[in-house]
Order: C-alpha cells, then sequence, then structure tokens
C-alpha cells in the first residue's frame, strides 16, 4: 500500500488559516497524489488550531516523535538553520513527513510556506516495493 503522508510544521503563535495554507497547497502540488495522513512533532500534536485544520481537511494527524524525526534527517532536502538549532532538524515538515511515511519514503513536495511565514508542509511518499 502507498503511504503518502503531509508533514506540518508551524510556530506556536500559528492560526488555523496558516495551518489549512499549507494543508491545502501540500494537497494541490501532490496531486493527483491523494494524502491521507498529517505529521507534526508530537509536542505539537495537541495544538487546537492544528487539530481544528485537521478537522477541516479531513486528514488524521499522527504525533511523530522527535527521534523518529530527527533519524529521517539525512533525507530532508531543505536546512534552515534556525530551524536546525531549535528542533534539530533543518526542516520539520520534511522529516515528519518522511518519518510518517517510513523508511524507504521520498519527498514528493518539498517545504511549502505559509503566506505568513507561520506555517510549513512537505509530502512524503512511500510506495511498496514492485
Amino acid at each position: 500500500m502507498t503511504r503518502i503522508v503531509i508533514g506540518i510544521g508551524f510556530r506556536a503563535a500559528a492560526p488555523q488559516a496558516s495551518i489549512a495554507e499549507v494543508i491545502a497547497a501540500a494537497r494541490g502540488a501532490a496531486m493527483p497524489a491523494q494524502p491521507t495522513h498529517l505529521a507534526v512533532p508530537d509536542d505539537k500534536a495537541v495544538h487546537p488550531p492544528l487539530i481544528a485544520a485537521a478537522t477541516e481537511a479531513a486528514l488524521p494527524c499522527l504525533a511523530i516523535s522527535t527521534a523518529a524525526i530527527r533519524s529521517a534527517a539525512d533525507r530532508i532536502a531543505t536546512d534552515s538553520p534556525r530551524v536546525a538549532r531549535a528542533r534539530g532538524v533543518g526542516s520539520v515538515c520534511e522529516a515528519a513527513a518522511l518519518a510518517a511515511a517510513g523508511p524507504a519514503a521520498r519527498l514528493a513536495v518539498t517545504r511549502l510556506i505559509s503566506s505568513d511565514r507561520q506555517a510549513t508542509a512537505a509530502v512524503a511518499i512511500e510506495e511498496p516495493p514492485q
């Protein structure tokens, strides 16, 4: 079964609109693939604007551990020094998507940024071996 996951990163003050914006952008960029889950760092999984945006998008949200996010660091495409200092990985959204999609996942969509720069999204896909 193909796994397609949208990874989300966001600032603590990110509103629902910013998170919803990047979810919609990621879905559009991934077409015709249809993401089935969101993935976020476990410490942000209970953020009310995230929960509202995930509900609005009808996508369940997976809480990804810091260790799993960091284990995907060698597969990310974006390297933000500021994010790396804060979270130990250069792109939270890319790493969360890759960690949730699986060990053989690849990025289908690299980091997208909301217009207010409060939220980011990326899409990872893991296809079964042929």
